[in-house]
């Protein structure tokens, strides 16, 4: 059971939002933003996770 293109992206989304999560976190900018940021922010990180566990259609198991 390989990782697929799509899943690979998906976890680089993951890793990548852990990462901007980190840089933001020392600066007191992130308690000003909107709602709309926060809803963008939750989209992505749906979006990351279910390209992280998208099946690949290699994978026989059935």
């Amino acid at each position: 059971m390989g990782m697929s293109f799509i899943n690979w992206i998906g976890f680089a989304m993951l890793v990548l939002a852990l990462l901007l999560n980190e840089a933001f976190l020392g600066i007191t900018a992130w308690y000003e933003l909107n709602v709309g940021a926060i809803i963008g922010a939750v989209i992505y990180l749906v979006v990351g996770v279910s390209l992280s566990l998208w099946p690949s259609p290699h994978d026989q198991t059935a």
